[in-house]
């Protein structure tokens, strides 16, 4: 085998398979680093949800933004709903229907964007809730869920839509100031309309990293083996044979 080794044809296969060994340990490194950000990134939502509520005021004590730390905490507010200033997110998360974003004017001042939930699309109108998502006109108390602006993909949306919940470009004028975050209502009172499905919380699952890391290294036990097995093969197909095999003559009469 070690002569095989010698050959051009047989040393460009073994830089070859090392070329892939490298790149796969490479890969499957990539995936593990993922893995890892995905647990410390469900670790810090963790310790946020585990966080009594506290007053909006106290997590984010300059509105212009959103501490460290205080995404995913929950936070307790006062105020009037703007229906003048209500918009529909259409699409979110991918489903069909929209999150209604309205504008709660606080009552320790200041306006904080809400999302008060999920509606489908009308089964007549693709451009309408199904359901009236006009919101209270009496004053509410709110339990949100802070969320960090959503990136803004510049969009076209009908009028009254939008594509991104993002309190610092958002299409109506609010009272000021405008907090920076937006909250996902966790609890209303008086209670939130039936008709709209409550924020879910945060996605925690660990996704298919940690499996595709290992997958990928995987990969590399199987090219070494495959490369020495096939040279271990041609080495034999080129071996002497074994044994003699010649015809046994036979002895003239």
């Amino acid at each position: 085998m070690v002569s095989l080794l010698r050959q051009p044809r047989w040393l460009g296969f073994l830089a070859l398979t090392l070329g892939l060994c490298v790149l796969f340990y490479w890969l499957g490194t990539w995936q593990w680093h993922r893995h890892q950000d995905r647990s410390a990134h469900n670790a810090a939502i963790h310790a946020a949800q585990d966080q009594p509520p506290s007053p909006l005021t106290e997590l984010m004590d300059d509105p212009d933004s959103l501490p460290a730390g205080a995404e995913y905490r929950e936070a307790t507010a006062s105020g009037q709903y703007v229906a003048d200033g209500q918009m529909l997110q259409r699409n979110p998360s991918g489903r069909a229907g929209f999150a209604v974003i309205t504008p709660l004017q606080l009552d320790t001042g200041g306006t904080l964007l809400v999302d008060r939930g999920f509606v489908p699309f009308s089964r007549t109108d693709v451009n309408a809730p199904e359901a009236d998502v006009s919101p209270p006109a009496a004053p509410v108390d709110v339990v949100v869920r802070l969320r960090a602006p959503q990136d803004d993909t510049d969009r076209d949306a009908p009028d009254g839509q939008i594509y991104e919940v993002n309190p610092n470009d958002y299409p109506e004028p609010l009272p000021p100031p405008v907090y920076a975050a937006y909250g996902e209502l966790v609890e209303q009172t008086p209670p939130a309309p039936e008709e709209l499905e409550l924020p879910e919380a945060a996605d925690l699952g660990m996704g298919p990293h940690l499996f595709y890391a290992f997958q990928w290294w995987s990969f590399i036990a199987i090219a070494l083996v495959g490369f020495v097995l096939l040279l271990r093969r041609e080495a034999h197909a080129m071996s002497p044979s074994q044994g003699d095999d010649t015809p046994v003559g036979t002895s003239p009469r």
